[in-house]
């Protein structure tokens, strides 16, 4: 970690909009492809490959925004690591929704935020507060995850 510059004046506003819109962009649309595969997975094979799923998906969202710039900066890799445990609370709580919206045949629920926020925060406080093998198993595997797609950066 060395290499990355880590002067403010030297980075680039081009270089940084893309770092953003690709780290948006990509990491919301393969953390919903991530959840739909992990539900649908799931419920035919019997058991979840959200981790491995999310390790590919780490490193290809890690290798993309790097092609965004030419001077690796400690900004654009910070971005990336927020983006990445952003994909990975969307990916685990599309399979939580799916449950929840067949439980009451409504999709038109998830659409009204406060609805959508609710069952967001309620995933979150259970996977945090309650503490598990699989909790702290799962915050592991983020964070290693995590850290992959970030070291592709640099």
């Amino acid at each position: 970690m060395n290499n990355l510059d880590r002067n403010l004046k030297d980075i680039n506003s081009k270089d940084l909009l893309f770092v953003i819109l690709y780290g948006v962009v990509i990491s919301i649309l393969l953390g919903i492809a991530i959840g739909f595969i992990d539900y649908y997975l799931t419920s035919s094979i019997g058991f979840s490959l959200f981790f491995i799923l999310f390790f590919f998906s780490a490193q290809f969202i890690g290798n993309t925004i790097r092609k965004q710039y030419e001077n690796p900066h400690i900004v654009y890799t910070v971005i990336t690591g927020i983006f990445l445990v952003v994909q990975a609370i969307l990916a685990l709580s599309i399979p939580y929704m799916l449950d929840f919206v067949s439980g009451i045949n409504n999709v038109s629920l998830l659409l009204e935020p406060s609805v959508f926020f609710n069952l967001l925060f309620t995933i979150l406080r259970v996977v945090v507060f309650a503490l598990s093998f699989d909790s702290v198993l799962l915050v592991v595997v983020i964070g290693v995850g995590t850290y992959v797609g970030v070291r592709r950066t640099y």
